[in-house]
This record gives structure tokens, sequence and C-alpha cells, in this order.
């Protein structure tokens, strides 16, 4: 037992079983469902290549009947009880996230047996056969003409008792009013409903009835409702004959913290002792660890209310900043054993297998790979196209709010809103407010998804007016150089996309379009995206929106000068009722120019806050990508960014953590990708995007890939072609076959970061992207292979990334 001297009573409590030696009660009692069981998570989880420790985090998509993400701003019906209730479910969501996102971190990795689970009912344990029992019940009732409650248990149920070491059979005792064991008020309901049971033929109750109605009265008590324990983390590892249970509290004051701690230790007592009836006859000689994590709450407040002992398995705001060596520490208290592989694995068939029959569970407990790459796409975009850009629902503008109960009709797709209240924010303001607004955020915190949104908006609402949406995703930096102007001539994937997603209303603009109208006008090459920028918004009056602006020299992994456009002209009258967002891309500073670069940007911003009345929102949580994509964008990570990165959701989804392959031979790049392909995308028709960071290696790339037959290939890239009319009917050809990838994305895309950059994608391999290039990597959503040198190998090595290799 623990050595507790507080209430609490955290840490390792060794099960309790009175079997001297390890059984199976469940195999014995149900030999066929075990079977079948057995068989499907050792085809799903246990073959060859299948990591030894396994994670299944929940898919993080929103409850549509609970939670929605978005404020619930405007509610006609007592907002402030509204957005009290969201703000609690809120809290409380993130909270389970943020402790779980930090366990699943530390076990990507983990080369042992066992599986991290989030939550867990503890309901769902023999689902399988509860429903059978249960619909043998009716179907015995409906033919003996028998009311459902008052027929005797049948084998399965007994057999489900004796399975939850639960004994019904002695429940009624010789002598016992049988009236006194049943519940009052449904007695009544009995009587009442006695001329219903005899119109239908039923037989009225008599003291036979009584007793099976007490019995049964008493397995649903026993077998539902004392059984029924959501578990907000589980984990067990095999080698330490351990199974952890993490009880998750959102309190973050320090008042009433005595009681929310012995409420969670109450909680994880209960299921401690579930546990132990359910498995203990498989899980001798293993400890139960209880723990409790308040992320919210400072540790020394926490330890105020615990005694020295029980504080080592409380989890603070301390140790979620430092959660290493709390676990590490954690861990080094657990026994090391031989634990059999059969016992684990009977236990995980119990959990995963048998939550896999249950309403409850989540469907990434079932998945494949492919699968579960798709659900976390869907978890984080609430779709599975594969690849598209910002855009939730083409040609129509989404509503701006919502009340909550709209989740409840599920009758229009658009109230499955991803606006946080940051967006929110920019979007409920006024609409002079909204007239001028200048992004300066990290990487997919939802600039074009705003931009866009806003945009089929206007060209809705303001007939009158065009809009342009101009996308500057082409352009690497402000200069532009003639002798590779050809390049620019090629529309980025971005470009193609937007012209895709907008109907006739919205104009998409790229950079070859803006190339051509400043050629056509002034007949001769611009010196910069500024000029083509004002030239055209100067001779096109209208709503912009300006995504992807490059307002740097340099290249944008190491800009030099900071460069905005001239907007004076949006001072001129005709421009009074027009908006004009801007999004500034994100760029990595050189050092040396780091300190003149900011001080020049912030001079910009604050010229077009004071004098042009631009609106500047915070934007910083981040709504792209998984945490396996975090930690491959954080080993990247090098310089001084131009803005801070935005944190990352948790990766809703098992079996996809980042993935490096080390390739130091710059002629083998070409089939390392294919390699990669074969290894880890074996759905031949699942779309995967391949960035390649340098031409030289786009060719071999190209050359290999079409050497998989069973695939669809798609190349887009550019190609310097001199002569212009033979340019572009290569670029038209080469515009249609990617027009018929982005509609129906199967097989695989090759193209450069450049025309790549605003795209997201369901699965991304980077090769030799550059240890400074986050962008290409943040186009991924649920997948990231990054193929590298050694160098880049030993910085995943040296930060201790918690990526494959």
């Amino acid at each position: 037992m623990s050595e507790c001297s507080c209430s609490l009573k955290l840490g390792l409590h060794p099960f309790q079983t009175s079997s001297a030696e390890e059984t199976d009660i469940v195999r014995t009692k149900f030999p066929s469902f075990v079977e079948e069981l057995t068989k499907k998570t050792e085809e799903n989880y246990f073959q060859e290549d299948s990591p030894p420790f396994k994670l299944f985090p929940p898919s993080v998509r929103p409850d549509a009947n609970k939670l929605g993400h978005g404020y619930p701003f405007n509610c006609e019906e007592e907002p402030s009880k509204k957005k009290e209730e969201w703000e609690k479910d809120y809290k409380a969501i993130k909270a389970e996230q943020d402790v779980a996102n930090q366990f699943n971190i530390h076990f990507t990795n983990c080369r042992t047996e066992g599986f991290l689970f989030q939550p867990f009912h503890t309901d769902t344990y023999l689902k399988g056969m509860k429903e059978k029992a249960k619909q043998k019940r009716r179907g015995d009732a409906q033919r003996l003409h028998r009311d459902v409650d008052t027929l005797p248990l049948s084998e399965i149920e007994k057999k489900i008792c004796e399975c939850v070491g639960v004994n019904i059979g002695d429940i009624i005792e010789s002598g016992e009013d049988l009236d006194d064991k049943i519940d009052e008020e449904a007695l009544k309901l009995k009587i009442k409903e006695r001329e219903r049971f005899k119109n239908k033929g039923k037989t009225l109750p008599n003291d036979e009835d009584k007793k099976n109605y007490v019995k049964y009265s008493q397995y649903k008590k026993e077998v539902y409702d004392n059984i029924n324990c959501e578990m907000d983390l589980i984990i067990t590892i095999a080698a330490k004959r351990t199974f952890l249970e993490v009880e998750i509290k959102s309190h973050s004051a320090n008042i009433g913290l005595k009681s929310v701690l012995e409420k969670a230790a109450k909680q994880v007592s209960k299921g401690n002792k579930i546990v132990e009836k359910f498995h203990g006859d498989i899980l001798r000689e293993w400890d139960f660890v209880r723990v409790i994590a308040l992320p919210n709450i400072n540790k020394n407040e926490l330890e105020k209310e615990a005694c020295e002992h029980c504080s080592n398995f409380l989890i603070g705001s301390e140790e979620m900043d430092h959660f290493t060596p709390w676990i590490e520490n954690l861990l080094s208290k657990l026994q090391i054993s031989d634990c059999t592989s059969d016992a684990y694995r009977k236990l995980f068939a119990r959990v995963v297998g048998c939550y896999s029959h249950s309403e409850h569970h989540s469907s990434t407990v079932t998945l494949s790979l492919a699968e579960a790459r798709t659900e976390n796409e869907k978890a984080i975009t609430e779709k599975e196209k594969g690849v598209y850009s910002e855009n939730s629902v083409p040609g129509e503008s989404l509503p701006e709010t919502f009340q909550l109960t709209d989740f409840d009709k599920k009758e229009n797709k658009s109230v499955y809103l991803y606006w946080n209240p940051q967006q929110l924010e920019l979007l409920l303001q006024n609409e002079d407010t909204k007239k001028r607004v200048l992004f300066n955020s990290s990487f997919g915190c939802g600039k074009t998804l705003l931009m866009k949104h806003f945009a089929h908006t206007l060209a809705k609402r303001d007939s009158d007016k065009k809009v342009f949406y101009i996308s500057l995703a082409a352009a690497a930096g402000q200069q532009l150089d003639e002798s590779k102007s050809s390049k620019l001539m090629w529309p980025a994937v971005f470009d193609i996309a937007n012209g895709m997603d907008f109907d006739t209303r919205v104009e998409v603009i790229g950079v070859n379009n803006l190339i051509q109208h400043y050629q056509d006008k002034f007949n001769q090459h611009a010196a910069c995206v500024n000029d083509l920028l004002e030239t055209f918004m100067k001779d096109n009056p209208g709503h912009h929106f300006i995504d992807e602006l490059p307002a740097y020299e340099g290249g944008r992994y190491h800009a030099t000068k900071f460069s905005g456009p001239n907007l004076t002209h949006l001072t001129d009258p005709e421009w009074n009722d027009c908006c004009v967002w801007i999004a500034l891309r994100p760029c990595k500073i050189d050092s040396v120019n780091y300190d003149k670069f900011t001080a020049d940007a912030q001079a910009y911003r604050e010229h077009l806050t004071d004098q042009l009345s631009f609106h500047i929102p915070p934007l910083s949580v981040n709504m792209r990508n998984s945490s396996s994509v975090k930690e491959v964008d954080n080993v990247y990570y090098a310089r001084k960014r131009s803005v801070a990165p935005a944190p990352l959701p948790p990766n809703p989804v098992c079996g996809n953590p980042a993935i490096v392959i080390q390739c130091d031979n710059e002629s083998y790049r070409g089939k390392t990708v294919t390699a990669a392909i074969g290894k880890y995308f074996k759905k031949t028709s699942e779309p995967v995007i391949i960035i390649v960071r340098h031409s030289s290696d786009i060719a071999q790339v190209v050359e290999e890939c079409d050497k998989l037959s069973d695939r669809q290939v798609t190349t887009y890239y550019p190609r310097v072609i001199t002569e212009e009319s033979l340019l572009r009917r290569v670029i038209t050809e080469e515009v249609t076959k990617l027009r018929q990838f982005l509609s129906e994305p199967a097989g695989y895309l090759v193209t450069d970061r450049l025309l790549f950059g605003g795209m997201q994608a369901r699965n991304v391999i980077c090769v030799n992207s550059g240890y400074t290039d986050t962008n290409s990597v943040t186009r991924a959503i649920a997948q990231v292979i990054v193929i590298e040198d050694k160098h880049y190998v030993k910085r995943v090595k040296d930060k201790k990334a918690d990526i494959v290799v």
C-alpha cells in the first residue's frame, strides 16, 4: 500500500487479487468473443511494423451537441449562461488536451510495450456481450409476452456478472420481503400498467416476477451504473506492470482547491476498484498508479493540501512546463519486472478491443494508419479532401455568430466553425474597423481563412464594387529578377486553388496577372512586388484582399530589409468605402539586420494604424497542425522569427509521429522518396504532397516517382522556357493537370515549396528543405516526413525531439 499520510491516497496501489495464478475469466466464459477480439487487435495493432507503445488520444473534432469551435456571441436566449457554460466546457477540454499532449509527446517513441488511452469509459468493458444480452432479453420478453424487467437472468447475463465480479444469485435471501427490495415508484408504475400488460396478453406480475425484477434491477445497477466511470487518461506500461490513471481538473483558483483534490482522489479510487474488479484475474502483481493533474494550479498550492508522498503524484503548472523531469521521476518509482506479453495483450484486447464495440469509442481505436491520418485531417479542418487551400464552404459566406443550439439541428454544415475567440473578435468588429486590416501573425493562425471568408461576405453583400483576392504566394521576396521572370509566370498552386474556391463574384489575381498588367501598362519589367501591387490597386479601385505579401527584401529565410507597399492612395475619396485586408508573409530575419528590420516594420505598422486607420488583430492560436508537425517545426527553428510561433493543438490520432529519414547522398534523394512512399503510404490513392526545395532534385524525384506504376503522379514546378508562346502553352497544360488533381486529390503531387506556399495537405514529404524551412513543414496537417542530411538529423537528436528517425 502507498505510504500516504493524507486523505488523497495517491501513488502505487498493488492489485488485490484472490487468485494465486493468472486466469482469464472472460476467455473462459466467452471463448468465441475473446478469440474474435484477440484476432482483430492482433491484426490492427501487433504487426511487425507496429510501434510497441500505442497512443489513443481522442479526436479533437467538436461535439456537435456540446461544444462547438467558436465563442457563443449574441445568443438570443440567456446569453450570459450560454457563455458561462461554453467557457466551463472549453476550459475542461483544454486542460485534458494539454495534459494528454504532454504524455503523448513523451511516449511517442517509447520502445516498450504499452498504450495510452484518453478518455476511457469503464462501462465499455464487455460491451458486445452486454448488447447481446440486452437484445436477447427484449426478444424473450416479446416471445413470452412478459415484461422485459421480470424475466430471469439469462446465462449470458450470469456470465457477465462473473466477469465483473458480481454475484447476483445470493441477493434474494429467504424470508425477506420482496416488495422492500423493489423501488417504490417503480412498483407503483408496474401496478399502474397492469391493465396495459393484460390488454397485450402479458401475465400479471407474481412473486417470481418480483424476484426476477429485483435481480435484474441489481444486475443493471452493478453491471451498468456502479461500474460506469470515465477515466480522463489511462496509461499501461507492460515492462513495469503498471496501470496508471490521471484525473484531470481545470480548476484555476486556490479557493476550493481541497474539495477539488478530494473529489479527484475519489474518482481515481473508484477507477482503481473497477479495474481491479474487471481485470484483477490477469493483473496479478501489477500496480495501479493514481495521479491527479491540475495544470492551471501552482504546485506550491497543491502541496499545501497533500502529504509529501502524494505530492509526487500531482501535476501542477510547473510540471506542465517541465514535464520530462516529472515523468522520468515517476517512472523511476515503478517496478521493473518480466511481464508476460500474454498478460499485457489480454489487457489490451479487453480495453482497446471492448472499447471498439462501444458508442463511446473514437474511431481512432480501430483505424488503419491511412484512416488515422484522414481522421486527423477531419479533426482539424472538418474535411477529408487531402489537399486544399484555406476555405470552408466554397461560394458561401459563413455565419459569424451562432447559438450553441444550432449544433443540435445539424442541418447546415456551416455551423461547424473553427473561429476561435481572437478570430471572432475581428469578425464582430464594427464595419469601420473591419475596413482596413493588417495581419502580422505566424503560419496557420487563420489569416487566409478570415480573408477568404470576408471576401465571400463582401462579394455577396456589395455587388456594386469589385472584390479582388490577390495572392502573392509565387513571389519569393520583393525583388523581381528579370532573368527569372519566366518562373513568376507560373501561377502558384495556392492561386489556382483560390480560383477554384471562389465564385465569379471574387476575382483571383496572382503574381503572373500583376506582371502582365504592369507590362501592358508600362511595357517594361517592374523592379519589385510593391510596384506591381500599387499599380494594380490604383487602376482597380474596389475591395482588395492581399495575401502572402512579402514585405521584405532578400529571401524568405534570410530577410535583410523590411519593405512595405505605399498605400497613401487609400486616402483618395474613391477608396472611402473599400475594404483592404493585408496579410504579411512571416519571414526569418538575418541576425545582422534584425534590429533595423524590426524597427522599420514597427514604424510601417504605426503608419498604417495612425495614418490609414488599419486594425491589427492579435492572432496567436494555430488551427492547422498536429503536435507531430510542431515537433519538426521546433527542430527547424534556428533564427529569430519576425513573429512568435503559435501553439499547436494536440495530435488527435495515434500512429503518425513526425518522421525524419537521413539521406546524405544527393543522387539517392529520389529513391529515398519512393522508399518512404512504399513504407508509409501503402494505400495507393492516399494523396501525398512532395515538396522539393532545389530544382536540381525535382527531376530525379519525378523520375523515381514515375516508376511507381500503381500510383498516380502529378508534377507542377516551374521550368525556364525562353520562348513566350511555348511557355504559355506548357503552363496551360500543367495547370489543367493540376486542377484535376486539386478537384479529386489522389496519388502524388511533386512541386516546389514556393509554388505550394499557402496550401495545406494531409500528408507532406519535405525533400532537403533546409534546416530553417519551417514553412514547408507547416504545410502538413496529419503526417510529415522530412528527408534530410546528417546535419539535420543531428539537430533532431540534440534537441531530443519526439520524432521517428
